[in-house]
C-alpha cells in the first residue's frame, strides 16, 4: 500500500480505490493515520476478492522466505504488523479498470508482493 499511496500523488495517477476484509470502523481507523483520502470499500464478507479471483494464501504464500524477507524490509522502514482485523490470510492484489474493462491486473504471488505500478501507467496510457 506504502508504494500505491506515494504513486496516487504523482500528476495523472488514477485515484485509488482500496477494497479490504476489515469492518467499515476498522478501515476508516486504518486509512485515517495512513492516507486521509483515500477512498475505500470494506468487503468482510470477501465478495469483490472472489469476483476478481484473489483467493486464501497458501503456508508458503503468507509465511515463506520471500513474504518474511518482505516483512522484514517494511520493518526497517518503521512499518509493523497491526491487529488482526478481517481475513489475514486473504491474498492481495491490484487492478486498474476503466469503464468496466481491467486494463492491468497484479495478483500477489506472496503477501509481500509488490505491483509493478510503472507498468499500470503504461497500460493506462494504451487503454485510452
Amino acid at each position: 500500500m506504502h508504494e500505491v499511496v506515494h504513486a496516487a500523488k504523482a500528476p495523472g495517477y488514477p485515484a485509488p480505490l482500496f477494497i479490504h476484509r476489515a469492518s467499515v470502523e476498522d478501515g476508516e481507523s486504518f486509512f485515517a493515520t495512513r492516507f486521509k483520502t483515500a477512498r475505500a470499500i470494506s468487503d468482510k464478507d470477501g465478495f469483490l476478492f472472489d469476483a476478481f479471483g484473489l483467493n486464501r494464501g497458501t503456508l508458503t504464500q503468507l509465511l515463506g522466505p520471500r513474504a518474511i524477507w518482505r516483512a522484514f524490509g517494511s520493518m526497517l522502514k518503521g512499518h509493523f504488523v497491526g491487529k488482526p482485523t478481517g481475513n489475514e490470510t486473504q491474498m492481495p492484489g491490484a487492478f486498474l479498470v476503466h469503464q468496466r474493462e481491467v486494463l492491468w491486473e497484479h495478483r500477489a504471488r506472496h503477501a509481500g508482493d509488490q505491483p509493478d505500478l510503472t507498468a499500470a501507467m503504461r497500460a493506462l496510457k494504451s487503454g485510452l
